[in-house]
């Protein structure tokens, strides 16, 4: 079954904090929910669900002198651990990395977060300069900006590095996974509801999406002339003439994406008979083009 592997590296405020933060974790990962409970009250954090999902499985727990690190297995359609950061950052995190193994597609991806913002390889290291040699060691020679032109060993460390455009909270980076798994499952869903309807009105579903595609075509159109005619209307003088072009392309642009739009779907069909017609043509001449004289044996 394929899964993904994440291994999350945890760096807190001062050695107090580390030093909780890992009874907490141990103990979870131990399967002891009391003792777990009792330190994460010491930690501030007294819901064991913000801090640990139960879907992670082949849980281990490293503690270092200076961080901790998590690792755990999910399903592949889990959601990443942005809880459980969100509520240790509003509690002695410092600043963590969260690697991502994606068995299904064999690829790793990398999240640097610092102060509850999830932020760009780069900043993460301007910040926090100490966590090179820990994170990065192959790439601690050429500094914590971009590594060396053809340092395959040093890409190797943080080419799989996921940044975001702008530094993101990590309040808000959960909310958006939320909102976008949610829409993807809305729309596997309105994709069912439509295949159903269209089974019980005896219509196929192809013919249905067929349908569908004819008319955003059409409205594509349809839409473009509208903001023509409005803006031709507003900038420039002949209303009336503004006004009935307009209208002719009401009718001529939703006609000529609808016909795109069908010839894209139905691909060269026509050509493809044409060319069949023109071989079957030929069967009844010679090379030369000339009819075929057959002998029969008497």
């Amino acid at each position: 079954m394929s899964q993904n592997t994440h291994t999350l590296h945890l760096f807190f405020e001062d050695p107090v904090k580390l030093k909780i933060g890992q009874l907490v974790y141990q103990y979870l990962a131990a399967g002891n929910t009391e003792q777990a409970q009792r330190w994460a009250d010491k930690l501030g954090r007294g819901d064991l669900d913000a801090l640990w999902d139960a879907l992670w499985f082949n849980q281990e727990v490293f503690a270092e002198p200076d961080h901790l690190t998590l690792r755990f297995d999910t399903g592949t359609h889990d959601d990443l651990p942005l809880t459980a950061l969100e509520a240790l950052f509003a509690h002695g995190l410092q600043a963590a990395v969260l690697e991502v193994f994606y068995d299904q597609v064999g690829e790793t991806e990398r999240m640097h977060f610092d102060s509850g913002q999830w932020v760009s390889r780069q900043a993460f290291f301007q910040r926090n300069p100490q966590w090179l040699p820990v994170l990065e060691p192959k790439a601690e020679r050429s500094g914590p900006g971009d590594a060396k032109e053809g340092d395959e060993d040093s890409d190797a460390d943080h080419g799989c590095s996921k940044d975001p455009a702008k530094p993101i909270s990590i309040t808000q980076l959960r909310q958006q996974e939320a909102k976008r798994k949610r829409e993807a499952q809305e729309a596997a869903e309105a994709i069912v509801d439509f295949a159903k309807a269209m089974g019980k009105s005896g219509t196929s579903p192809v013919q249905g999406l067929i349908a569908v595609l004819l008319l955003r075509a059409g409205l594509k159109g349809l839409l473009q002339a509208i903001v023509f005619t409005v803006v031709t209307v507003l900038l420039f003088k002949g209303f009336w003439l503004w006004l009935g072009l307009g209208l002719v392309l009401a009718v001529v642009l939703p006609l000529y994406y609808m016909l795109a739009e069908y010839k894209n779907i139905k691909g060269d069909d026509g050509d493809a008979d044409g060319d069949n017609n023109s071989n079957s043509s030929d069967d009844g001449k010679d090379d030369n083009g000339g009819p075929v004289t057959v002998m029969a044996n008497r």
